[in-house]
């Protein structure tokens, strides 16, 4: 049991949900296994980091038994524009994630929490247009983090360490 009610309650809603697997199609899957989370403004104040790493620890471990030793990918990202905690899992088979951008893979969910918590819903600043410093400012083509791991583990030794495992 986690020690955030909000977490606790969103791992309730999402931890026995029925994976779809479609391995014809990586856009159905996507769509299907998809969940996305904010939290309200009054329980933003009570929501870190860690308590990222361990919700979506504890998705990852429900998700290992829901797909009965399929190869799939789970794979979580901040959705900027949404303001959301989003995660899914397609196929492996498809040898790819189903976004149309540039993808930065990882594997330090840290960093996708980080972004999430700190970056936005603990952040009054966000998406604030910055001041005006003319042109000669280019703006850094996007590439979206988006934190990756098999599901089912690949090793025993992963599968024993658990969701701690997971913070990088």
């Amino acid at each position: 049991m986690m020690k955030c009610k909000t977490f606790n309650a969103w791992l309730e809603m999402a931890q026995d949900d029925e994976v779809l697997i479609d391995p014809d199609d990586i856009n159905h899957e996507a769509i299907n296994n998809m969940w996305s989370f904010s939290p309200t403004d009054e329980e933003t104040p009570q929501i870190h980091a860690a308590d990222i790493v361990e919700f979506i620890g504890e998705v990852i471990a429900a998700r290992r038994s829901a797909v009965k030793g399929e190869d799939m990918l789970f794979y979580c990202w901040h959705d900027a524009q949404c303001r959301q905690l989003r995660f899914s899992l397609v196929s492996r088979s498809h040898g790819r994630l189903p976004f149309r951008c540039e993808l930065h893979e990882t594997q330090d969910l840290a960093l996708i929490a980080d972004r999430v918590v700190n970056g936005d819903w603990r952040n009054e600043h966000y998406m604030q247009a910055p001041s005006e410093q003319g042109d000669e400012h280019q703006q850094a083509p996007f590439v979206l983090p988006v934190f990756v791991v098999p599901v089912p583990q690949e090793s025993a030794r992963q599968e024993a360490r658990g969701p701690a495992s997971l913070q990088g």
